[in-house]
């Protein structure tokens, strides 16, 4: 933890995060953010923050400085951060700081490209059925070090990690951590591949032989890297039985740490698809791992609906299901999506252009999806792609409100109409959240359903 001048770079969740830990501990930082001035002292004055200074970005003096806490988005070869480090500037991410302020707090990592919101979140409500001293933390919620600065003495944390906030760690340490499956993304801001998965990767970084790992069995990448892991391994897997960890066999879900135990049948588990079942396991056996009872885990998982954004049901309207999936930014997680239905899909898709492969999406339209709406940077793209499969049932929309439309011109009784556009939401809305919101407005806004998801 840094003792003197802080300059917090980015005054997103992380950022305002940062400053009132600063704040409470009676730290002396600025603030430094490309908005409008006015825009960040009202965002300031929204989350109590007094009087702080703020730095114009073009007059900086780093040797006023001995540490950024920057925001994850923000990239390492960024100018700025580039002028800070030849000034002899150390860089960190707001979960850099928190692991220095509070390491005693008994810490679970989830990353992965896809199912990490889902499995710590569920993490998550298994330690609060276990421990009153819980939390949730990292890439959802408030940021981290705001809640480990008020988190109780040797609390359990699950705490979901991006790549971002992976790439630049130093002395940050997991005692459980979990990977749920990479494959590739971000790969705009990353550069390659291999970057990505080296930044996932850091989870491991600092583990010890004390530590543990678990990973999913049957992920080519992450068997492929084996090797990089210092913890003890456990392993998941829905496809193969008998290994260390948790696995499924004859419908039943089995964890195997010792010798292995019966945990619950497979449809216990409320949330629809194989991936969801995936990061069921991944919660249960990290739950387990850190003493949660049987009977708690089970429970939750007899009770998790699943995660805002993610396969949310929104509606019934007409015979007709609504599907917010605006959380799946990137084919694999559309592919998952796709494949957790059996009735015809009406699907949206597009948005920003961060690299993504769409032609692995392909052969998974037909013969489930019935029309597909495109929206947003990738548009174009993804008309070739369908194109070149002969996929000619497709609608391009200006904006979200026009795909949904075009969706239910096509769609019949019984259909699906789900957006999971594949993209990251950048450029036509601030985040995936905001997207799902306002897909579900205008849904909410078509008059009477036949039910909601509420």
């Amino acid at each position: 933890m840094s003792k003197g001048k802080i300059l917090i770079y980015g005054f997103g969740i992380s950022g305002v995060s940062a400053a009132k830990t600063l704040t409470a501990q009676g730290m002396d930082f600025c603030v430094v953010d490309r908005m409008n001035p006015e825009k960040l002292r009202e965002i300031a004055n929204a989350n109590g923050l007094p009087d702080f200074k703020t730095i114009d970005y073009n007059h900086l003096a780093f040797y006023d400085f001995d540490t950024i806490i920057k925001s994850p988005g923000i990239k390492l070869d960024d100018l700025l951060l580039n002028e800070a480090k030849e000034n002899g500037v150390r860089i960190i991410t707001d979960i850099e700081y928190a692991f220095g302020m509070r390491n005693d707090i008994f810490s679970i990592g989830i990353t992965g490209t896809n199912g990490k919101t889902t499995t710590t979140t569920l993490l998550g409500e298994m330690l609060r059925r276990h421990s009153k001293n819980s939390l949730v933390t990292g890439n959802i919620g408030s940021g981290i070090m705001w809640d480990f600065y008020n988190a109780d003495k040797n609390a359990i944390a699950a705490i979901e990690l991006s790549s971002f906030q992976l790439q630049s760690i130093i002395d940050f340490k997991v005692n459980i951590a979990v990977v749920t499956n990479i494959t590739p993304d971000h790969i705009e801001w990353h550069g390659n591949l291999d970057n990505y998965i080296k930044s996932k990767l850091n989870i491991f970084k600092n583990q010890t032989k004390q530590d543990k790992c678990i990973i999913n069995y049957n992920d080519r990448i992450l068997r492929e890297k084996e090797n990089w892991l210092n913890g003890d391994v456990y392993y998941f897997s829905i496809k193969t039985a008998d290994i260390k960890g948790i696995f499924i066999k004859d419908n039943k879900i089995y964890i195997n740490v010792r010798e292995p135990e019966y945990l619950c049948d497979t449809t216990t588990v409320f949330m629809p698809g194989n991936h969801n079942l995936e990061n069921a396991l991944a919660a249960s056996l990290a739950a387990y791992l850190t003493g949660v009872d049987k009977s708690l885990i089970i429970d939750t998982l007899r009770t998790f609906k699943g995660v805002e954004h993610r396969l949310e049901f929104v509606r019934q309207i007409g015979g007709i299901k609504f599907y917010n999936d605006s959380k799946g930014t990137n084919t694999d997680a559309t592919i998952k999506a796709i494949e957790s239905f059996s009735q015809p899909i009406n699907l949206i898709l597009g948005g920003y252009e961060k690299g993504e492969d769409f032609t692995r999406l392909m052969k998974y339209l037909s013969p489930r999806v019935r029309s597909v709406s495109v929206m947003g940077q990738t548009k174009y793209r993804i008309i070739e792609a369908m194109k070149s499969i002969g996929f000619h049932n497709y609608y391009v929309a200006e904006n979200l409100k026009e795909a949904v439309l075009k969706c239910i011109e096509n769609a019949k009784k019984d259909d699906i109409v789900l957006l999971s556009p594949a993209c990251a939401s950048w450029g036509m809305y601030q985040n995936y959240m905001e997207r799902g919101n306002e897909f579900k407005a205008i849904i909410k806004e078509m008059g009477d359903g036949d039910g909601d998801g509420e």
